[in-house]
């Protein structure tokens, strides 16, 4: 029978954001629990308050035009990414008991020693006596890890896709720095239970403990020869569990935050993982097509309008993509970091001569970052002090403006106001990076601290929003705004335009919706 978990609170203490470098957790806070061996209940049988139910599988995509993690220099092999897809399923289906529920555990393929490797041994989802509430013990944290790997999330693992007259609206997500496919766990959800498509890959080589090893591809009997015999010289980056990268950086092997920002070097290194990333999506394209052609997803899918979403990192690699890749329709950017126009700052030579894909280190020309070039919705926190100090930092570099109170993301600020495309605007006070994830205080409401200082007002301490309010704001904006801008449903501009969260704190402005 499903439980839901009561939770004491423990002792709050402020949320800890020192000893970061600037921008080092600012792209992809991806983990946070709820605390194991707290009081349970039966929870009451769920209801179809949606049209459908959710199934979910993991794929494997191969990229053969690239080796598997040029920006890290590993140029061999071919570029492989884990993906989860979400789907509609009938809700009969779902209640037939024949499909197990997924769970935490399955993202990292039943492996509890690299679930717990994620959870302790990373900066960025770590769960230690460091980074919890004051008074929480060893033996708790070690049970909230226990019962996030065997907590049932919401979709069916590989139920048949429902039927429908007309192929499905399609959205492709992609996850922060560090983080994984699960980042926007909620929102691809609820897509899906509303009649979406939706895949989430993770970017090799800047995914923790990412598992290429589980490739059904690469197995030693029944795999593809083809496949083995390519990924051979890669296979000695891969250990005994199949995860792939450095110990010394969590299982990754590159990062955009390897190297202090004013550093020529840093910005071409972070102007080629942007250009990877897209290279990524592209994959997924690809892949998309594929399923399209044969299997259970033939002929299902609307390849013609097809929706991307992000969250940091990825809220950058979403700005970018729809800049770069035509085939993108629409995008939904929460918490991005962008850069203002950074060129000035580097020799000529070191910039991306015509003919080179570029995302802001372009010779000629605007850069993907200079104006939103489809439509677009940017979700940001109010208190995302890492994306502010990010700012704050580049600010000073180029000469542009600076953050303030009034004005905490200029540079993002400006893109929406000047936009010549239909933009949505959303903040939420109260809200930091990781408000919007599925991380931090989202699993562990009551081991997390949920308290944090003020950016502009550094004496000033204040309660976070509560994560399932800013999960139910992003929730619904995203699918309204793909209803709009992917389905084509004229009925969703009054409600995408429609703010019955103003008294929660959330602020919302659109412009140009008329335009579309």
């Amino acid at each position: 029978m499903p439980v839901k978990i009561i939770c004491p609170r423990a002792n709050p203490k402020p949320a800890n954001l020192g000893g970061a470098r600037w921008l080092l957790p600012s792209f992809g806070i991806a983990l946070a629990l709820v605390l194991a061996g707290c009081r349970q209940q039966p929870a009451p049988a769920p209801r179809p308050e949606t049209a459908y139910a959710v199934g979910s599988t993991t794929r494997f995509i191969h990229d053969h035009s690239r080796g598997f993690d040029s920006v890290a220099g590993n140029n061999a092999g071919l570029r492989i990414l884990i993906a989860e897809v979400w789907y509609p399923v009938d809700h009969g289906t779902a209640a037939s008991g024949k499909y197990r529920r997924a769970t935490y555990g399955d993202y990292v393929f039943g492996d509890r020693d690299v679930h717990r490797l994620m959870m302790t041994a990373t900066t960025f989802f770590h769960l230690t006596p460091e980074s919890v509430r004051n008074g929480v013990s060893a033996s708790e944290i070690d049970a909230a890890i226990v019962e996030l790997f065997d907590r049932e999330r919401a979709s069916l693992v590989d139920a048949p896709l429902a039927p429908a007259e007309a192929p499905r609206p399609v959205v492709v997500m992609s996850h922060g720095d560090a983080g994984s496919r699960y980042n926007m766990e909620t929102a691809c959800e609820y897509l899906a239970a509303h009649g979406y498509v939706v895949i989430a890959a993770e970017h090799a080589g800047n995914s923790p403990y990412s598992m290429t090893g589980r490739d059904p591809a690469l197995a030693a009997e029944d795999g593809d020869p083809e496949v083995r015999a390519r990924m051979a010289d890669v296979m000695a980056y891969l250990d005994d569990r199949g995860v792939y990268g450095s110990a010394e950086n969590y299982g990754q092997s590159y990062s955009p935050t390897d190297a202090v920002p004013d550093d020529p070097d840093y910005l071409t290194h972070l102007d080629d993982a942007l250009v990877q990333r897209v290279a990524d999506l592209r994959a997924v394209l690809a892949d998309l097509e594929r399923m399209n052609r044969d299997g259970d997803f033939a002929g299902r899918l609307d390849l013609e309008r097809i929706g991307l979403m992000g969250r940091s990192f990825g809220g950058s690699t979403t700005l970018a993509a729809l800049a770069l890749e035509p085939r993108f329709a629409a995008g939904v950017v929460v918490v991005p970091f962008v850069l203002p126009d950074v060129r000035s700052l580097l020799p000529p030579e070191r910039l991306r001569p015509a003919g080179q894909e570029s995302v802001f280190l372009n010779r000629e020309g605007p850069t993907a970052f200079g104006a939103l070039q489809k439509p677009t919705l940017l979700l940001m926190g109010a208190e995302d002090a890492l994306i502010i100090g990010a700012a704050a930092a580049y600010a000073a570099l180029a000469g542009t403006s600076p953050p303030t109170a009034e004005n905490p993301y200029p540079t993002l600020r400006t893109l929406y106001a000047s936009s010549n495309v239909p933009a949505v605007w959303g903040m939420l006070a109260d809200a930091n990076h990781a408000s919007f994830g599925v991380s931090g205080t989202y699993w562990w409401p009551a081991l997390k601290p949920d308290l944090q200082q003020r950016f502009f007002e550094p004496e000033t301490t204040f309660a976070l929003v509560d994560p399932e309010l800013a999960h139910r704001i992003q929730r619904a904006k995203v699918l309204q705004f793909f209803d709009l801008f992917v389905r084509g449903d004229a009925a969703a501009r009054a409600r995408l335009i429609d703010n019955p969260f103003r008294q929660d704190g959330f602020a919302l402005e659109a412009r140009n919706l008329e335009a579309d």
